[in-house]
Parts: structure tokens; sequence; C-alpha cells
């Protein structure tokens, strides 16, 4: 009976330890399971952010081409502030932009601002000076190290490079990611300046249109020796092309497209797109949108929010 009893026992705490154990296994199961679930969130918040920015940088510039309409459209001696019926808003900020749209859908919110491709530095055009008010203002770069680094762009972009030596059909910077390819460049340097680059026009910087950073690096504008092109022959805007003529029936819609290829002709459009999502989660872009194709180029997630610029309103 003694034995019957000790066994028993045995068995009991054998079973609790398997309960036990099956609990625990149980809790990790649902613990991993929740980060699985929470990174997929995270994730799909990031696909739709992305998605919802590259749809507002187009209704922006569309606005933005249908707003002379707007404006005709009114009655005499009515006129708009602060935010009118086509949800554009007033540019106050000083920020160069060419406009400011705030849109609500579903209780996300984007605040669209567009400034032109001129609005940035070129990697494929911009002087010695511009890169080096860039490297040094922006990017917090020592003497030593812009004077290296505008050399380092010179060369990367004309091939003279190790590391685009060897490329073929290269013609000049394709991404903001190629910096990093820069003899001496640095990451922290890189991290700095990647926002306010573009490689999409080889055009001198148009101060006038920049966001309100590169105006503030750039206080008595570009300078005189600016140069159009760093590279010869480059070409990244794309070949010259005239407006497409209206097809068929004359409509609203068919005189806003040729308007919008008049305005956009061979010029691209970097939107800066400010997301809140229903959740909470807020979200930057810049949304680069090819102005004679009217197609998304590149949407690029900006690095930090950026103070002054696309603030909630």
């Amino acid at each position: 009976m003694r034995v019957c009893k000790r066994q028993s026992g045995y068995a009991l705490a054998l079973l609790m330890w398997m309960i036990a154990g099956m609990s625990l296994l149980v809790m990790a199961v649902i613990h991993f399971a929740q980060d699985d679930i929470g990174l997929a969130e995270q994730r799909l918040s990031e696909a739709q952010s992305d998605a919802l920015a590259r749809g507002v940088a187009m209704l922006a510039l569309r606005d933005e081409a249908l707003a002379p309409f707007a404006d005709e459209a009114k009655p005499d001696g009515i006129e708009s502030t602060g935010r009118n019926s086509d949800n554009r808003t007033d540019n106050k900020r000083g920020d160069g932009a060419l406009s400011s749209r705030r849109y609500e859908l579903d209780g996300h919110v984007a605040i669209a601002t567009v400034h032109p491709a001129s609005g940035f530095v070129s990697l494929n055009g911009a002087s010695g000076y511009e890169l080096g008010r860039l490297f040094t203002e922006l990017g917090g770069a020592s003497k030593s190290e812009v004077d290296a680094l505008v050399q380092g762009v010179m060369d990367y972009r004309n091939q003279r490079s190790a590391n685009s030596a060897g490329l073929q059909d290269f013609m000049g910077f394709r991404s903001r990611e190629e910096l990093l390819s820069v003899s001496g460049m640095r990451k922290a340097i890189y991290d700095r300046v990647k926002d306010y680059v573009q490689p999409y026009e080889a055009t001198t910087l148009n101060v006038a249109r920049a966001p309100t950073a590169l105006r503030r690096a750039f206080p008595n504008g570009p300078s005189q020796t600016a140069v159009a092109s760093g590279r010869d022959g480059v070409r990244t805007g794309g070949p010259s092309r005239a407006a497409p003529a209206v097809d068929g029936l004359v409509t609203f819609e068919s005189v806003n497209r040729q308007r919008a290829a008049v305005m956009a002709a061979n010029t691209v459009m970097g939107v800066s797109v400010d997301i809140r999502l229903a959740n909470g989660q807020q979200t930057a872009y810049r949304v680069w949108v090819a102005g004679d194709e009217q197609r998304v180029l590149r949407s690029e997630r900006l690095a930090v929010r950026r103070k002054g610029e696309g603030a909630w309103r």
C-alpha cells in the first residue's frame, strides 16, 4: 500500500510538472504570436502609408493643375482664404513650395507639399559650390571632408571614380543611395543630406523653390558660377516632348489633361506627404513624379520629421 501511495504521489507530481510545462509553452507561443501580429500590423501600416503617399501625391498634382480652373469658376467678388474647396491651404511658411494641400479619408490625414525637382540639389547637375554648401550646412562635414566629397561626387558622375568607371550605360547618379558609393562619404553625412538631393534633373538649385532647410543653407542664393550640368552629355530629365493634343470630344477632363501635360512637361515633381493614419501612426514620404508621363518614379521615406515643413494643421 505504501508503495502504491508513493507511486501515486510521483505520478501526481509528474502530472503537475507536465501541466506547468505545457502552460509555459502555451504562454511562449502566445507571446511570439503577439510579436508576429504586431510585426505584421506594422508592415501593413507601412504598406498602407506608402500606397496612400503615392495616391495623395498624384492627387495633389492633379489639384494643382485644376486650381486655375477652380479660381476661374468662382463668382465675381468671392475670394477664398485658408483652405478652399479643393483642399488647398495657403502656403505661408516660406518654404518655396508650389502648393500645400490637406486630404482626409476614412480617418487618415495627409498633407501634400509640392516642390519642383529643381528645388533640390541635383546630384548630376549641382556645381561644386552647391555641393559644398550641402555637405557643410546640412551634412555637418568638416572642411577637409567637404573638399573630398565634392570631388568624389564629380568623379562619380563623370565615371572617373573606381565605383562608377565600370558601370554599363551609365548616365550619372540614378538614386540618392549611390551617394554612399562616393569616396569619403560617411553614413552620418548621407543621412543628413539624403532628403534634399535628387538624381532626376541635371539642373542648378532653384533656391526660391527649395524646402526651408535648403533655403537656409543658401541665404545668398546659388553661386553665380553654377553650371547647368555637371557632366557633358548628361540629361537625366528625359528628352523634350510637346504636350499631347486633345483627342476626341473636348471636355473638361481632356482640357485638364492637356493643361497638366503643358505645366508638367519635362519636369519632375517632388511631393512631400506627411501622413497620419487612423491608428495614430505618423510617417513622412517624398514621392517623385515624372510630370511628362504623370507616373510615380519613386517613393522615399524621409529620415526625420522636418521642423517647419509639413506641420500638421
